[in-house]
């Protein structure tokens, strides 16, 4: 069957010579080497003005929503990281080439909104990260791309739609390759939907971990050497009353952990004329990649030769060589992030790894992106001094839409072209864990992402301000114990990966005996009698998820009381493990206890005053008596426990006993109603160590802006997935440092 097909192939190459003038055949350029299918020749922002990105703002001046708002534009990047849209979306102009491979570090994610380019036309977008998430609106997609023309994606990573990851609408001549669409999520968990789109070719991609719509092909589609894992159905025909056609060649379908029967082709009807060739299904789950040839049809319409005929380049692989390249190379693999990491290995499984996820919080959020440092470029014309010294350009003259180095392409377009493979980006360590096996000795565990490196350095310390390297471990090592520590004590490790060319950033940092460094928690169930302990603050949660109600519960986020500016009791649900702010000395006094706010030294007052006429808990210059009552036991849904906690209220003695209440969250609580236990009215403890804290707005002397730093002011190559790390922001009042534990 692939030998009839290429033999069509030549022959449509024939009629198209003998029909079209020679001269239009050799005039088509192709969006960039090695693109292929229907939309191999949108020509993007070619010619257009050149726009950098240079900050992760989701909107305004410099921005990449700013960038590709108006036609004409070849897109690169200064920066790395997330960009937040989260509650907005970004809407991409005809005639626009956003070139992601451009970005420093690991790349470039856009995360929490809606990306749209419905309706426009002539768009390249390459290495690009879109990740939806659960504050997309729930009918809503990650990626919209309704009504398009010539557009292609390439090396794009598309996750965590609601309605589905991509939509896709009466679009003409579309390229997807190389790309991972992958975990829809709630209400639907699909992969992408299409009507009435013609021209389409998909080829390369892997759709992973999407109950299905992988994609549905209502529509005249080329799907090619795709691999589809771990999904309920697989591919899904147009089961509708107009005719739509399919030519499904060389796929892999593979069963993961949620896969259940042989649905790797469903929902066809006989008005899907299907071509199927060279498709395999692997269905036992066995981690080994030993699939047999697909010869139903499921209800489609057999079709013995290719309906599409497209125009442009084809690179028709076997399936199980389709497999391999998804492997090394899908997604935005310049540098792949964390997620489309854990995906490959899932994918590398072959059936015993992969799960459908309700939201990005169950595969432990966004996370973060390392920055990196962007090129030396002299005259800001997009392409880097050292590049364009090595082609024979000049640094210092502005020279992108030049056409020096021949081709068909512009200059800029050599440069971006040239930077379409694997980074030398040096990955730190990642899914760094740290676990006590006896109470004096831990265990720490990590995934290497290097493979080719020297050695793994691990470093501890025992306040995160001062480590030191205690083991260098070869590259077959992914794990150390480290022994003789002291018994309750705080130790934190990171590492770093050591290669011939250099060494990496530092990984997440990771602590052991370090419960009081984490969001939620509460004071262990059964405390009936609430005693504060010598050299800790605390933090004082409440979980209501409704204030002044008495429909309450005890599922909501966790809400750590506070001062709020105006000099009254407020709560934020906003932590930061070192952040005074939310921190309380908590002292004997009286016939109760006193509490003192540690950031600003103010008592919580044991009587109301009056703001902007309302009754609300304010602060006092002098300690008052407050009494801590047990309520008994609660099992709060955000608690991040497995246990439950104890609950209080907390009485003024000198105010009727009444107790903090509630009455809008986050700054509005007053004194009211001392009797009842109910969610808005009760509250839990967690220990800060006093010695560990430090004041959240340090000041401290470092040069570079938007740059990111350890606890002793060295600057790091890139924040770290997880950990404590500096970041510098300018104020009018100087360089004002955010201490930060991301977990």
């Amino acid at each position: 069957m692939i030998k009839d097909y290429l033999s069509w192939r030549r022959v449509s190459d024939v009629l198209l010579f003998l029909i079209l003038p020679l001269i239009s055949l050799h005039a088509q350029q192709l969006a960039f080497p090695g693109a292929e299918g229907f939309g191999a020749y949108a020509t993007g922002g070619r010619s257009g003005t050149v726009v950098h990105v240079t900050n992760l703002n989701a909107e305004g001046s410099g921005s990449l929503a700013d960038a590709v708002s108006k036609s004409g534009r070849i897109v690169v990047f200064d920066v790395g990281g997330v960009i937040d849209i989260t509650n907005k979306a970004i809407t991409i102009a005809s005639n626009v080439t956003i070139a992601g491979q451009t970005a420093p570090g690991e790349g470039i994610t856009v995360y929490g909104g809606r990306v749209i380019a419905s309706g426009n036309s002539n768009i390249i977008i390459r290495y690009l990260r879109m990740r939806g998430g659960k504050s997309v609106n729930q009918s809503k997609c990650t990626l919209t791309l309704d009504n398009c023309t010539n557009v292609i994606l390439d090396h794009c990573s598309i996750s965590w739609g609601p309605w589905d990851d991509v939509h896709i609408k009466d679009a003409n001549n579309i390229t997807w390759q190389n790309c991972i669409i992958s975990e829809g999520i709630e209400p639907q968990r699909f992969g992408s939907i299409t009507d009435g789109t013609r021209n389409w070719t998909v080829s390369h991609c892997l759709w992973i971990d999407n109950k299905s719509r992988n994609p549905k092909m209502k529509c005249y589609l080329q799907y090619y050497n795709n691999v589809v894992y771990n999904y309920s159905m697989g591919i899904i025909g147009g089961h509708s009353a107009a005719d739509n056609y399919q030519d499904v060649m060389n796929n892999y379908f593979i069963a993961g952990p949620s896969t259940t029967g042989d649905k790797y082709f469903d929902d066809w009807t006989e008005t899907d004329h299907l071509y199927s060739t060279g498709n395999y299904y692997d269905g036992n789950k066995d981690g080994k990649l030993n699939g047999r040839l697909i010869t139903d049809y499921n209800n489609a319409t057999p079709v013995s030769s290719p309906t599409l005929k497209c125009p442009g380049p084809m690179n028709l692989q076997t399936a199980s060589e389709a497999y391999a390249e998804i492997v090394d190379h899908v997604g935005a693999s310049r540098v792949r992030d964390i997620h489309d990491r854990r995906l490959i290995t899932q994918l590398t499984s072959l059936g015993t790894k992969g799960a459908f996820i309700t939201n990005e919080e169950d595969v432990g959020g966004i996370g973060t992106v390392a920055g990196g440092n962007p090129i030396v470029d002299s005259d800001r014309d997009g392409m880097s001094d050292e590049w364009e010294i090595e082609n024979g350009l000049d640094p210092k003259k502005n020279d992108a839409k030049g056409t020096t180095l021949g081709g068909g392409y512009i200059n800029i377009e050599h440069y971006i072209n040239s930077l379409a493979q694997k980074s030398s980006f040096i990955m730190y360590p990642t899914d760094v864990t740290a676990r006590l096996t006896t109470p004096t000795t831990a265990r720490i565990t990590w995934v290497n992402n290097e493979t080719e490196f020297v050695a793994t350095v691990l470093e501890m310390s025992e306040d995160g301000k001062d480590f030191t390297e205690i083991q260098r471990l070869r590259p077959s090592y992914a794990a150390a114990t480290v022994r003789n520590l002291t018994e309750g004590k705080l130790y934190l490790f990171r590492l770093k990966t050591i290669t011939e060319e250099g060494e990496s950033g530092y990984s997440a940092v990771v602590a052991v005996n370090d419960e009081y460094m984490r969001p939620g928690g509460g004071t262990p169930a059964g405390t009936s009698t609430f005693v504060p302990k010598e050299g800790k603050y605390y933090r004082i949660l409440n979980y209501a998820t409704v204030p002044f109600n008495s429909g309450t519960t005890i599922a909501g986020n966790p809400k750590y009381l506070c001062f709020n500016n105006d000099g009254t009791l407020g709560s934020t649900e906003e932590y930061q493990w070192d952040n005074t702010a939310l921190m309380w000395d908590i002292q004997p006094y009286g016939e109760g206890y006193s509490f003192r706010h540690v950031a600003t030294g103010k008592y919580i007052a044991a009587v109301n005053r009056t703001i902007s006429s309302a009754e609300r808990i304010g602060t006092s210059n002098t300690a008052a008596a407050l009494t801590i009552t047990y309520t008994g036991n609660q099992s709060p849904a955000q608690s991040g426990l497995t246990t439950a906690v104890s609950m209080y209220r907390i009485n003024s003695p000198s105010n009727g006993n009444m107790q903090i209440r509630a009455r809008n969250f986050p700054n509005d609580w007053f004194w009211g109603s001392g009797t009842l236990d109910r969610s808005d009215m009760i509250f839990t403890f967690t220990e800060a160590d006093i010695a560990q804290v430090t004041p959240v707005n340090a000041v401290i002397s470092i040069p570079a802006t938007n740059a990111y730093y350890d606890l002793q002011g060295h600057r790091l190559s890139a924040p770290p997935v997880r950990g404590i790390y500096l970041q510098r922001t300018t104020t009018p009042g100087g360089n004002i440092v955010t201490r930060k534990l991301v977990r």
